[in-house]
């Protein structure tokens, strides 16, 4: 990994985001682009206040943001790690994000998690991952252990080309980021049994599943070929997907899960959310979102 971008937290947090990502930069030797963000509602909007006094003010915060990141930086060993700050005036932040990672490529962009989300509104966090074209890193509050271990969740079950090039990518990404912090790789897969059918008793469910992995079998051979994933740390499992991939991750004790994010724009898509957000919501290890 050469290129780190990592969103400062709130006045406050602990920056967790940032010391993920300088774990990462220590194995690596990649620069690490901190960035934070200041706003003060109405200011830019205002008739009364003069363009110098919004001036005063955008220096006020970003200078009282800046100092709080180097104070930060001074607590925090970073002995031969190349850093660069920027404090940015910004209503959206992640507006910024989505556009500066069109403009540079970043390995990944790292972010402390909020893990929340009211019926029709989408905070921030929800649109850095469904909008941004970089690996997103949501940091939780777990901290990474000594020989780390990484589950990659793919979708097998689809020959569509989007599906199968997501699925590369995850693999991709999982394997630099082993690389970069030492860990064990895992892969899973959920098979969805049709609910209508087995309602209907239409099919025995675990006739199906074991047609499903037979007819996986060349797939996951191509895998663990090409990735050279250990087959042992496979899980090919049947049940709805977020709720097995957040059951694997705490069986075998992840501390990040890399999962692919298929964009729903849709007013139905928002409210019914998707795959990679029920894991977010639910999961307690780091969440990469690829897109």
């Amino acid at each position: 990994m050469r290129e780190l971008l990592v969103i400062a937290d709130r006045k406050g947090g602990n920056e967790s985001a940032f010391h993920h990502a300088l774990e990462i930069a220590r194995n690596t030797g990649a620069v690490i682009e901190y960035v934070g963000f200041v706003h003060a509602p109405g200011v830019d909007s205002s008739e009364i206040l003069s363009h110098e006094d919004k001036r005063k003010v955008h220096r006020k915060y970003t200078d009282e943001k800046q100092a709080q990141m180097d104070a930060f930086l001074e607590t925090v060993d970073v002995t031969d790690i190349k850093i660069k700050t920027d404090v940015v005036w910004e209503r959206s932040f992640e507006r910024w994000v989505i556009a500066r990672c069109k403009q540079k490529s970043f390995d990944m962009v790292f972010k402390s998690g909020h893990r929340s989300e009211t019926f029709l509104y989408t905070p921030s966090d929800w649109q850095l991952m469904r909008h941004c074209p970089e690996a997103v890193m949501i940091v939780g509050k777990k901290e990474w252990k000594e020989g780390g271990v990484l589950l990659a969740a793919l979708d097998l079950g689809s020959n569509n080309k989007r599906t199968l090039q997501l699925n590369e990518d995850i693999l991709n990404q999982t394997i630099k980021l082993a690389e970069a912090t030492k860990s064990e790789v895992h892969a899973c897969y959920s098979i969805a049994v049709p609910k209508a059918l087995a309602d209907l008793d239409l099919i025995d469910p675990k006739e199906y599943e074991s047609k499903m992995k037979a007819s996986l079998d060349p797939v996951i051979r191509k895998l663990v070929d090409d990735a050279g994933l250990n087959r042992k740390r496979l899980h090919l499992v049947s049940g709805k997907p977020a709720k097995e991939i957040c059951r694997i991750s705490q069986k075998i004790d992840a501390d990040v899960v890399i999962i692919g994010n298929k964009t729903r724009t849709s007013l139905r898509g928002r409210m019914m959310g998707n795959t990679a957000e029920s894991v977010l919501h639910k999961v307690s290890a780091d969440v990469v979102v690829i897109k």
